[in-house]
């Protein structure tokens, strides 16, 4: 079985990334899912943008955590990257969802919880999911397992995904013991014994970034269950290729 195609904060290589553009992107080209960041305003709304610092990705200074949503939209999101994308703006959830709509489409949202800690953002992110009957369509992943633990103890129907960097020993019974739907580990760290492992006990793989072409062949024989990459566009190529 092929793997699901996953763009990584959308069409990232060709459009700025977690935004409405690179979403639609990928919406458009194929792909099977998207996966997107989320963290919180000063006022509490969940918007979608990987770094706790706006500084790399728009035209202003400082951490997500102390901007308002209006003044969040304020910002150009878009420009850094290509001055063809000035204008597009910092989403909201509930904007990428609504651009989604009902289309069958995977959406891996990222808790960003470990640098700043925000209180509250699984019961909001449970409720933004509910409001949009998206819970069999999402997976919520995140570094901090404490945060996937509170998400899955608030709604133990919902999928989380546990990521990691570092080479774990038999991270499948990690995943059991929490209820996991997936494993989203660093793609260097498929080996044989992870996939056998979570074959064995139905856990699926969703290593990330995979961006070289040869890196995606590796990881389409080595059976992982989707591939989160910045070039969805290949990904999508080689596996039609395949067939």
């Amino acid at each position: 079985m092929k793997p699901l195609v996953i763009a990584h904060r959308g069409d990232s290589r060709n459009a700025p990334e977690n935004t409405l553009a690179s979403f639609k992107r990928a919406l458009e080209m194929g792909a099977d899912g998207i996966e997107l960041d989320v963290q919180l305003t000063k006022d509490g709304q969940l918007v979608v943008i990987h770094d706790e610092r706006v500084d790399r990705t728009t035209d202003g200074i400082g951490f997500v955590k102390d901007f308002t949503l209006k003044e969040l939209k304020r910002l150009d999101a878009g420009i850094k990257f290509d001055k063809k994308f000035a204008g597009e703006r910092i989403p909201t959830l509930y904007e990428v969802f609504e651009l989604i709509g009902h289309k069958n489409f995977i959406i891996n949202i990222e808790i960003k919880s470990g640098v700043v800690l925000y209180p509250g953002i699984e019961e909001k992110l449970i409720k933004a999911i509910e409001d949009y009957d998206f819970e069999d369509r999402v997976v919520i992943s995140s570094f901090n397992h404490y945060s996937l633990r509170d998400v899955k103890r608030m709604a133990p129907e919902f999928k989380i995904g546990l990521l990691y960097q570092c080479g774990l020993v038999e991270p499948w019974h990690m995943a059991i013991r929490m209820k996991a739907y997936s494993l989203h580990p660093f793609y260097f760290n498929i080996i044989p014994e992870l996939v056998k492992g979570c074959k064995k006990n139905n856990i699926k793989l969703f290593p990330w970034t995979v961006d070289r072409k040869e890196d995606m062949e590796m990881m389409i024989k080595a059976g992982v269950d989707a591939i989160i990459t910045d070039d969805p566009q290949t990904l999508i190529n080689l596996l039609e290729k395949g067939e």
